[in-house]
């Protein structure tokens, strides 16, 4: 096999060596059945295995209490937008505008309710997360818990009775107490595995709220009693999450990976700040800075085309940041190796070395 690169992409995201392996072998065949993980039944004792253990592992991992659901379904987060209120909105939902995820979740959720931004972050290209007073009498407030696009994070998480949580770019990433938590919900393309999974973590109580009216397969209350099995559920996909999840626990956990998470980005975020202006984080909200995405930007776009193609020449790529923030994107979820944002690092002091003066 040829060399692999360090990846940076946003998502779909770099996965764990030994996960890619693990799930390959089963893709061909799977514990000497004769036939690959992706050809036995989602009924057949096979998968009911692997969903049964992965749902176990998520459980163990995350600390999720016994009167929450676990979901493995499909469509992403981006259907989750839709079906969260479809399932939960009855008289208003308040809304956290923080980056583009956020404002997609509000444009989803308001064709099937009122809904009330809360606060937004916006008029500032969203640097920085905005002051907001939880109100307790709303059916549910949602934020995205970490920005992939912008760079920031809740560092902290506000209280609310049904707080609602899109987790999708540092699911796993950090520790959290579910409990605090209505419904957290999650692709699994960032930091858990391939596309075309989404896990949902979902209080038993709210399933009981869900109206009898919805079709079933927009229904959380009906996925619940169908196990994830309501109808085919991505298989493959989730027999990966199961070797994530066994990997996660081969790293000592989640705190574990929090602890290495928070070395990889405070080592990133010293080469920014201490550059003397020459890379600046897009961030302003320096205590929400994301440990997942960072973002930063060089003296002009030139530099910025010079720098990705150099990046790329050493086995670093997909750091072009998004469109509407230009510059850098590093992404360094929990399949980033620390050597990976050690070598970024140590090219970005050589590249300024070399063009300060441009």
């Amino acid at each position: 096999m040829s060399q692999r690169l360090y990846n940076f992409s946003a998502g779909p995201a770099t996965m764990p060596l030994p996960v890619l392996e693990r799930a390959a072998a089963a893709f061909v065949e799977y514990r000497d059945s004769g036939v690959g993980i992706a050809e036995v039944s989602h009924r057949g004792k096979e998968f009911t295995a692997v969903r049964e253990e992965a749902e176990a592992r998520c459980r163990s991992l995350m600390g999720v209490p016994d009167d929450y659901a676990v979901l493995f379904l499909q469509g992403g987060a981006t259907q989750q937008f839709e079906l969260l209120a479809m399932n939960l909105l009855k008289t208003r939902a308040d809304y956290l505008d923080t980056g583009q995820w956020a404002a997609k979740a509000i444009e989803g959720a308001t064709r099937y309710g009122a809904v009330r931004v809360l606060a937004s972050s916006k008029a500032s290209n969203y640097c920085e997360l905005p002051d907001f007073t939880v109100d307790a009498g709303a059916d549910y407030l949602h934020l995205c818990s970490n920005n992939t696009i912008f760079g920031t994070r809740f560092a902290t998480f506000p209280e609310h009775p049904c707080l609602i949580a899109d987790m999708s770019s540092e699911i796993m990433g950090r520790v959290i107490d579910v409990s605090r938590f209505g419904m957290i919900y999650a692709g699994a393309q960032k930091n858990l595995g391939p596309a075309g999974v989404v896990m949902v973590i979902i209080r038993k109580d709210l399933l009981e709220q869900v109206p009898s009216d919805i079709a079933p397969i927009f229904s959380y209350a009906k996925h619940a009693a169908a196990d994830s099995c309501l109808n085919t559920p991505p298989t493959f996909g989730i027999a990966v999450l199961l070797e994530t999840f066994r990997w996660l626990e081969e790293q000592g956990g989640i705190a574990a990976m929090e602890a290495r998470n928070t070395a990889k980005a405070e080592l990133l975020y010293q080469a920014i700040d201490g550059s003397d202006g020459y890379y600046r984080g897009t961030v302003t909200d320096t205590a929400n800075r994301s440990h997942m995405n960072v973002t930063f930007v060089l003296p002009n776009e030139d530099l910025t085309k010079v720098f990705i193609s150099g990046a790329a020449e050493r086995g670093m790529v997909a750091l072009k940041g998004y469109r509407s923030v230009g510059g850098i994107r590093a992404s360094i979820y929990n399949a980033m190796p620390s050597e990976g944002v050690a070598a970024l690092v140590g090219y970005m002091a050589q590249f300024k070395m070399a063009n300060a003066a441009s």
